[in-house]
């Protein structure tokens, strides 16, 4: 069997990394600083990794731990492995003269894509903080972006706003 890696689990990974990068949170004083985010639960050694094997140095907060924490078949979504899909792929003409595409038909492939087999990847983030405030104002930027249907109901002055 040939070697094969696509670097799928570790581009999921990063786009979870990236979701959460950067969000700001606002200090007691007014300072706004954003929040890094690592990948790897604090166990023991990777706390000592972060405060450079120190008993004087803390882990600075506030910080996102991102880890993938399971990874286990989706049997609703599997399907007939065997199957295969045809796509036909249609280029545009290239000029090498020119460095341009040009306005025609260029070659034409016909490509084989075999089903890919589900899984349900399950991915922990810990919020650090150094205070209540701090990981509210998290939480507040953070739970919109996975919710898929919000709906929040707000009374003013015996009106009720519907945001969606």
């Amino acid at each position: 069997m040939q070697h094969f890696y696509d670097g799928q689990v570790r581009r999921y990974l990063t786009q979870m990394m990236r979701i959460l990068a950067n969000f700001p949170v606002q200090d007691g004083k007014g300072v706004q600083k954003e929040v890094p985010v690592t990948y790897g639960d604090l166990t023991r050694q990777v706390a000592n990794i972060i405060r450079e094997n120190s008993e004087n140095k803390l882990p600075s907060a506030p910080r996102i731990a991102v880890y993938l924490t399971g990874l286990e078949l989706d049997k609703d979504r599997l399907t007939d492995s065997t199957y295969t899909r045809k796509t036909n792929i249609r280029e545009r003409a290239y000029d090498d003269d020119n460095n341009e595409y040009l306005n025609t038909q260029g070659k034409n492939y016909t490509v084989e894509r075999l089903i890919p087999t589900p899984y349900m990847m399950r991915v922990n983030a810990d919020i650090w903080t150094s205070n209540t405030d701090q990981k509210l104002q998290l939480l507040e930027q953070i739970l919109v972006l996975f919710t898929l249907y919000l709906m929040l109901f707000e009374r003013r002055r015996n009106r009720i706003l519907i945001q969606h």
